[in-house]
């Protein structure tokens, strides 16, 4: 099964996340591995208005072009105050020239002056066939947006959203520790507990 995605950090993160199934005729293996091994593909081109069609175009053309089943997860941040926004923008907030840290600083800026930090990481974790059949799995994430950037750790968004039970952001969280609490993680156990399914889904 392809990880569909070339973002080597989330890769890595949904790796960790599946690494629960036993099953080794899922055979995971990452985008980018799959590319050194045989020829770079094109990125899917996402214009959905969700999260779950963006999933869905990403997981179908990778299963298109490999020839595998592939697992894709589109995800993001939506923050009341800002309507919803980044939403499934998020990787492209505050235009192309920003990294993650500008866009972090873009959103802080955005959020200036507002009283309303109430916000929620979405992740759909979407799985494809080549011939087009697909699964969707959702898993959401409340917190807040906190006024500061704090932690180290993590990628995106992770230094500036509060999780209130931790009283930390989740770049203060050891990957491990986030691994079991986090959007990415509440929809990758949504998956692991459809085993059945996959399986005969994939057969």
């Amino acid at each position: 099964m392809i990880l569909a995605t070339k973002n080597r950090p989330k890769a890595a993160e949904l790796a960790a996340l599946l690494s629960a199934v036993a099953d080794p005729d899922l055979d995971l293996i990452s985008l980018a591995d799959w590319e050194e091994r045989h020829q770079a593909l094109p990125e899917a081109e996402e214009g959905a208005d969700s999260f779950a069609a963006n999933a869905l175009l990403k997981a179908r053309h990778y299963a298109r072009l490999t020839g595998r089943p592939a697992l894709a997860d589109d995800s993001g941040l939506s923050v009341a105050a800002l309507r919803g926004r980044p939403g499934v923008l998020s990787a492209r907030y505050g235009g192309p020239g920003l990294d993650d840290a500008g866009r972090c600083d873009f959103l802080l800026e955005n959020m200036a002056g507002r009283f309303d930090r109430r916000a929620y990481f979405t992740s759909v974790l979407a799985l494809a066939r080549p011939d087009g059949r697909a699964l969707c799995w959702p898993g959401e994430m409340p917190g807040l947006i906190a006024r500061e950037k704090r932690g180290a750790q993590g990628f995106g968004y992770d230094p500036i959203f509060y999780y209130p039970p931790l009283r930390k952001t989740l770049a203060q969280i050891p990957a491990a520790e986030k691994n079991k609490i986090s959007h990415r993680a509440r929809a990758a156990r949504a998956f692991l507990n459809d085993a059945r399914r996959i399986r005969q889904f994939l057969n």
